[in-house]
């Protein structure tokens, strides 16, 4: 029998003898009981009530490609301190064959109510654990809390942390008085973010639009403090962020830098632009996650410029040209990449060999290298062949051959990161040609309006803009956004 071993620790607090510990126990297990270990896998300082663990992700993956027969851990609460988690992943196992071995208990077969019964009662007892553990730092926590104690995490802009208290910033929260004086005056936050002349927040990247609207929502810049405030999490879930009836809110705990007129100014001018926003029409944008600036690398958002006579146009813009000001990428027009797209789209599934293309995707997936540490080494090459390139044209370097071949190396970043995508996501599986030639029938046979952004996430792989506000389509098949169909 081959085995992969798995051993996770917890907190910063424990060492990495703690792993060490475990695989000695799981090592000499498996050499009592004749199994050979082929595959080691670990988490280091990672809870156990959430699956999201690279270690625990790679075995599982590594299991849907049936590299072992077998899992072997310490202990149950070393696979997980969930119960819901826990038996998801003895399902999976089940279903895929594979056995799970425990060096220190006894895991039978969960399809038998009596060892069912066990094997819930020693993950349950490891989840009540948690559960308490949590329930006492979260006490101790929102005591700390009811003092106005800063709790960790990043200050807010304006804000220096000094033995636990907020403190001001003077250069800081002048940048802050003008982001509320210019909004309370009716500027944009476009506005804003050039009379700032590309300041950087607290974690050092450049504030765009998002931390400006985050700012100005913001008690703490008139002296109020919260903590818990919404529900973000739960046992390192998400919990959907609703507003949570624990909060801690206390007034006057922290020195103010805006005074409580220009606060409701900002916040009646902001209540105002929600409620226009929510009775503006959606635009609907064709292309939307799938434009990529060749200058800086982020994706392209769909925006609505309304004229003075009310009349609209749709663009599509770089996300760090909308957001942080920061690319200076021309805007594309909506309607002329779309119309380009669906005319060359449709000639394409018109003209191409279903058959020929389905077997050269399938065979470029299929020959892909087991651990797609190849496809990956090529795909960091080629990252750093188009950034030199796309310095170079930048630079003023005007060669056609140089644009050829960065054209070129962008159709085979696109094929990578789809056949990179697809073996992660399908556990190792082959490709079926057949499947593929399934998907071109399809879109052939559903070439409409009502089916036509589906279409297209199924063949654009990825449009390159190019800083000018030219642009390059690939067109073939997208099989990460192909979804189930694949």
């Amino acid at each position: 029998m081959k085995a992969a071993a798995y051993a996770r620790y917890s907190t910063e607090n424990q060492t990495e003898n703690s792993i060490a510990y475990q695989m000695d126990a799981i090592q000499k297990y498996c050499h009592d009981h004749e199994i050979a270990i082929c595959a080691f896998f670990a988490d280091e300082a990672k809870s156990g009530t959430n699956e999201d663990r690279e270690g625990f992700q790679n075995m599982v993956a590594a299991a849907n490609r049936k590299e072992f027969d077998a899992v072997v851990i310490y202990d149950i609460t070393r696979g997980s301190r969930d119960v819901a988690d826990w038996f998801n992943f003895r399902k999976d196992m089940l279903r895929l064959g594979i056995q799970v071995i425990s060096a220190t208990q006894h895991l039978g077969n969960i399809m038998n109510p009596s060892d069912f019964l066990t094997e819930l009662i020693s993950v349950g007892l490891g989840q009540h654990a948690v559960l308490d553990t949590r329930e006492k730092s979260i006490a101790g926590v929102a005591e700390r809390a009811k003092h106005g104690v800063f709790l960790g995490g990043v200050a807010p802009l304006g804000y220096d942390i000094v033995k636990g208290q907020y403190v001001i910033n003077e250069s800081e929260a002048e940048a802050v008085h003008t982001i509320f004086k210019m909004y309370g005056d009716g500027e944009s936050y476009n506005e804003i973010l050039d009379a700032l002349h590309g300041l950087r927040g607290k974690r050092g990247r450049p504030l765009g639009k998002n931390s400006i609207s985050s700012i100005l929502s913001n008690e703490r810049y008139i002296g109020v403090y919260t903590w818990n405030k919404r529900k973000m999490k739960l046992m390192r879930k998400w919990a959907g962020g609703k507003p949570n009836p624990n909060c801690v809110r206390i007034e006057n705990a922290i020195p103010p830098i805006i005074d409580n007129d220009l606060w409701e100014r900002v916040q009646n001018r902001l209540s105002n632009s929600r409620r226009n926003a929510t009775n503006k029409a959606k635009h609907e944008y064709l292309l939307t996650g799938l434009i990529e600036c060749a200058g800086c690398g982020a994706t392209y958002v769909g925006h609505c410029s309304t004229n003075a006579k009310g009349y609209g146009t749709r663009y599509y813009v770089c996300g760090n040209k909308y957001r942080t000001r920061t690319c200076k990428a021309k805007n594309i027009n909506a309607d002329e990449i779309e119309t380009f797209v669906v005319q060359h789209l449709k000639a394409y599934l018109l003209d191409a060999d279903f058959e020929e293309v389905a077997q050269t995707i399938a065979d470029a997936v299929n020959h892909a290298a087991p651990d797609l540490s190849k496809e990956r080494k090529e795909l960091s090459e080629i990252n750093r062949k188009i950034e030199n390139g796309v310095q170079a044209v930048l630079s003023g370097m005007k060669f056609p051959e140089l644009e050829e071949e960065v054209s070129r190396l962008r159709v085979r970043k696109s094929e990578l990161e789809d056949i990179i995508v697809h073996k992660e996501s399908n556990g190792g599986k082959k490709l079926d040609p057949a499947k593929v030639v399934e998907l071109f029938r399809y879109s052939t046979e559903h070439f409409d309006n009502e089916h036509l952004k589906e279409i297209i996430n199924y063949h654009i792989t990825k449009i390159y803009a190019n800083i000018d506000g030219s642009f390059t389509v690939n067109v073939g098949v997208h099989l990460n956004g192909c979804g189930g169909r694949i």
